[in-house]
């Protein structure tokens, strides 16, 4: 390779960085001047602070283990949303998460959890096909008939999910799963995970992808509505 060639080959490298870095400031601050700040304040409560809403808890996936157990982030969330159920604030639970492949079954190990936890199965519903936060949502909406939704994920996931709900126009209050006390180097992978996922959030909203939808799907709110 010429000299020439090399050099040519590094100022196109160094373009593609700095339109990258263009993009992750431009989506910075669309963020900023979007939704989110009046969205922070008026839809995240704490657990004492939510009114009881008598409808869905929906739960967010983060993983499992090789042996089918929720990580010790999706367990902070199952949490969250049980001391909800416990408090009256919440009705039943919709537990969404990823299962493309039969060795991984987010809902499943959620389901599981909360039945050992002594919650009627009844009571709790799996949607096999959350595997984004879109997708989550949107299958909430869509094929589980939910117009207002109580969302359980973790503190630095929320923001993002509340504001693709709004986006889609599910009415939706959260209630953030504490992270606090996961080790330092897991917190700012999570951190740093979502500043990358908030802008895909951004694509998301302007340019909707396409969910696996499909028939409605009967809940608790069908076989036992609230009083």
């Amino acid at each position: 390779m010429s000299i020439s060639a090399f050099l040519h080959r590094g100022w196109q490298q160094r373009r593609a960085l700095l339109a990258a870095l263009a993009l992750l400031l431009l989506g910075d601050l669309l963020w900023t001047l979007g939704r989110f700040p009046a969205l922070h304040r008026r839809q995240i409560f704490s657990q004492e602070a939510l009114p009881p809403t008598g409808g869905a808890v929906l739960v967010l996936g983060a993983g499992v283990y090789s042996d089918g157990e929720p990580t010790r982030i999706l367990e902070g969330r199952l949490r969250t949303a049980l001391a909800l159920f416990h408090a009256g604030k919440v009705r039943w639970f919709l537990v969404s998460g990823d299962n493309r492949q039969p060795s991984y079954n987010e809902p499943q190990a959620m389901r599981r959890w909360l039945l050992k936890q002594g919650v009627p199965p009844t009571l709790i519903v799996s949607d096999y096909a959350g595997r984004r936060t879109w997708d989550s949502l949107k299958r909430a909406q869509v094929v589980f008939g939910q117009r207002k939704v109580v969302v359980v994920t973790s503190d630095f996931h929320l923001p993002r999910a509340l504001y693709l709900a709004d986006r889609m126009g599910l009415v939706a209050w959260g209630v953030p799963a504490s992270t606090d006390r996961q080790p330092f180097f897991a917190r700012a992978r999570f951190l740093a995970r979502e500043y990358l996922a908030r802008h895909l959030a951004l694509l998301d909203a302007w340019f909707p992808p396409n969910t696996v939808l499909g028939p409605r799907e009967p809940t608790p709110d069908d076989w036992e509505p609230a009083p």
